[in-house]
């Protein structure tokens, strides 16, 4: 567990071994050759690391198992009776099969046949009927005929109706240390375990009427570990009609016992302090423990608070009392989803209140649990939900591994559950690694894929998260990325989102976002420029347009996009119609700045390419440019803005297009509004772009007196700046990309969710 925790904080790069590992776990074909030979070592952690990854071991993959592999664990393996007899074969020590459905009764023969000298360990859980259905041939005089003499450790689990063939099963193997019967019922009195001798470690986790088998386990004196714990609501422990007697029974007739769990249960009676010669405890039938405390106590969810009782004999405690005893109950119960469900649940409301100290260890927790229990949708859910909180401390630039760890958890728990809520809880995360660590989006073309056919295959609630994901990521990838986005179909399905929403004449957040994640694709991205045009994004625009005349986000939205095309020489001529045009120009007298200033944006970029490029007569180029300039007298230099430009280029071209001074104009105007309301940041912008000394030669120029005077403004405000002078103070804003992408506040905690 420490080695984990380190190697999930360490600084440094990884290490050589685990890159290798990741490696061939993500390329496996490479291990079917037949020059590849590895060790024991390497084949086991191959394993390890395959499934850590999410992947599902097969048949195929242990039959390249090429050397003598000695521990095998299988979690939600996709294996057969025949795969898992070539590893058999090679004469295992240790073997762990958890919900491994395809497995047949027929195992045990299996192993008597191929593991009865080697196997020293055995684990079979959630396996269906692998016992209960055992064939006739496995019964020799009514028993079952194991040949599992060096047995030391057998885990059974979630079986029921057994006693007769578990006593049939356990009495051959006399040299068990560790028996775990979790999850099993109709176990009888448990008499016919008191014959081990050598029993260390006794689990009855979820066992039910536990007090008919008390006395049998009484008679176990060489147990160091009993577990009696029970998987049940905090508000319903198991009841005991004498608590304190059993208890006390229990600790007295067990001289050597270090380790005790009755969570879920009311072992540990009311609490009134008991008094003994050698200490005081509030657990009365624990009072004989006072002065030789256990080492470990469970106490998770137990009647009247046990856990939060302050003389209790134990040195390590699981309970629900404080974050320490939680992160003990997350370690102890890791293979118990009933009660890591609720271990999780409490760790969530903790970590929403800020009160949680030891977020390291936290965080290491709840990604090993939903590592551990992929297939559960509650803990992925609840999981994903601690993980927003937690992603807080996550300073930028710091622990890059523990944030792709994460990442790469949070990515799996998607894959497996396309719920609304795990939707959600995974955008709000990935958008804080946006906005912080942009550059540490690991897994990218997963992120993106998986998260378009959410949005394709997902409902309303679902396809809206989806959308707001991809808008976030968009705005902020570079152009080689957008371009990618666009391989993967991002522009593709926003089209066929949007042809959605026209057709049911839905116009909220999804069509705006929709939009705005193709405004953010675009930006300085030609080929996807290209891709909303063949597909017919022309039309959709005029449809919407049409639709929702009087949605200004949407509007907005969509003049962005198609100031990302116009920006495009060899793509305007795609433009220039005399409806899209009328359209646009009619725009420029819209009641809001963003969506007038991107409709002149558009033109003034349709018509830099000069007159002999304008081949529509309605409206002609005079008449659309003078509208333009009438609508840039109107707006107001001081106007805040809800835009942001990572580059000058486009505007900067635009002011040396001498041949058309309304194009000079806007991007004058446009300018010397950003310098004005936003210095600090389009000053030094500006000045990287060399953008001053273009200003400058305009000045010299006999350009209008009007744009002159924009450029002399620009000029002096960046001048004021760099002498410590702020022109004007402006209030704090959201700010939004040229596509109108809002940040995401980090403390807007409202909407975190563990159930839809």
């Amino acid at each position: 567990m420490m080695q984990a925790l380190l190697s999930l904080w360490s600084q440094s790069p990884p290490q050589l071994k685990s890159l290798c590992l990741k490696y061939i776990a993500e390329n496996v074909d490479i291990l079917k050759r037949k020059d590849v030979q590895l060790p024991i070592e390497v084949w086991e952690s191959i394993i390890d690391m395959y499934q850590r990854l999410g992947y599902t071991v097969d048949d195929h993959l242990l039959a390249c198992t090429n050397c003598h592999i000695k521990r095998l664990h299988l979690r939600n393996a996709d294996v057969t009776d025949a795969g898992l007899i070539v590893v058999l074969t090679q004469q295992l020590v240790e073997l762990d099969l958890r919900n491994c459905d395809r497995l047949t009764p027929n195992l045990i023969q299996y192993l008597n046949q191929y593991g009865g000298d080697s196997l020293q360990s055995l684990t079979l859980a959630n396996n269906g009927s692998l016992l209960t259905g055992m064939p006739a041939l496995c019964i020799s005089n009514g028993s079952f005929d194991i040949k599992l003499r060096n047995l030391k450790k057998l885990i059974i689990n979630d079986l029921s109706g057994c006693e007769t063939r578990l006593k049939s099963l356990i009495s051959p193997v006399r040299n068990l240390t560790h028996l775990d019967l979790s999850n099993c019922c109709n176990l009888g009195d448990l008499s016919y375990i008191t014959a081990l001798e050598n029993l260390t470690s006794l689990i009855l986790y979820n066992v039910k009427e536990m007090h008919f088998t008390i006395l049998s386990v009484c008679k176990l004196k060489n147990l160091r570990h009993l577990d009696l714990s029970q998987p049940v609501p905090k508000e319903t422990p198991r009841m005991y009609k004498r608590p304190d007697y059993y208890l006390d029974l229990i600790v007295t007739s067990l001289p050597h016992l270090l380790s005790l769990d009755i969570s879920g249960s009311n072992l540990a009676g009311k609490g009134p302090v008991a008094m003994a010669k050698d200490g005081i405890s509030d657990i009365p039938g624990l009072v004989s423990r006072a002065g030789n405390p256990l080492h470990f106590l469970g106490l998770f969810y137990t009647s009247h608070a046990a856990s939060t009782r302050h003389h209790i004999p134990a040195k390590v405690v699981s309970g629900d009392a404080n974050e320490a005893q939680l992160l003990v109950a997350a370690s102890a119960y890791m293979e118990r989803p009933p009660m890591l469900k609720n271990v999780l649940h409490e760790i969530f409301f903790i970590l929403r209140n800020e009160m949680f100290n030891d977020w390291k260890e936290c965080l290491h927790t709840v990604i090993q649990i939903m590592d551990r229990h992929l297939n559960d949708e509650s803990i992925q859910t609840t999981g994903s939900a601690s993980l927003y909180y937690l992603m807080k401390h996550l300073q930028k630039g710091q622990h890059t591994q523990t944030k792709q760890r994460l990442m790469w958890t949070l990515l799996n728990g998607l894959e497996a559950h396309a719920t609304a809520t795990m939707m959600k809880n995974c955008c709000l995360i990935l958008t804080l690694i946006l906005r912080f660590t942009p550059h540490e989006l690991f897994y990218f073309e997963r992120i993106v894929k998986l998260t378009l056919l959410r949005v394709e295959t997902g409902d309303g609630p679902i396809r809206r998260n989806g959308i707001t994901l991809l808008n976030s990521i968009a705005v902020t990838v570079d152009s080689k990325d957008k371009e990618l986005m666009g391989d993967y179909g991002t522009i593709h399905r926003m089209l066929a989102v949007i042809e959605y929403q026209l057709k049911k004449q839905l116009s909220g957040e999804i069509l705006d976002t929709a939009w705005s994640t193709m405004w953010n694709a675009t930006d300085e991205t030609p080929k996807n420029c290209q891709r909303f045009l063949d597909g017919n994004g022309m039309d959709l625009f005029l449809r919407c347009l049409r639709a929702f005349p009087k949605k200004e986000e949407m509007i907005r939205n969509m003049l962005g996009l198609l100031g990302n095309v116009a920006e495009v020489s060899w793509l305007r001529p795609n433009l220039m119609n005399s409806r899209f045009v009328q359209e646009i120009t009619k725009l420029l007298d819209y009641d809001g700045i963003e969506v007038s200033y991107n409709a002149a944006g558009v033109l003034s970029n349709m018509a830099s390419d000069g007159e002999e490029f304008w081949t529509i007569d309605d409206p002609s180029r005079v008449e659309a440019l003078r509208r333009m300039v009438f609508a840039i007298e109107c707006w107001d230099l001081s106007t805040q803005r809800f835009i942001h430009y990572r580059s000058f280029e486009p505007i900067l071209g635009l002011l040396q297009k001498s041949h058309t001074p309304e194009c000079q104009h806007w991007a004058a105007w446009a300018l010397a509004n950003l310098t004005r309301v936003y210095p600090d940041k389009y000053c030094p912008l500006l000045e990287s772009e060399n953008g001053i000394p273009l200003l400058r030669h305009l000045l010299e120029t006999d350009v209008n007196e009007r744009v002159k005077l924009l450029c002399q403004m620009v000029i002096d405000q960046c001048q004021h700046l760099g002498k410590g002078y702020i022109p004007m103070e402006v209030e704090e804003y959201v700010e939004e990309d040229d596509n109108g992408d809002e940040d995401v506040d980090d403390n807007d905690d409202g909407d975190m969710q563990l159930d839809g």
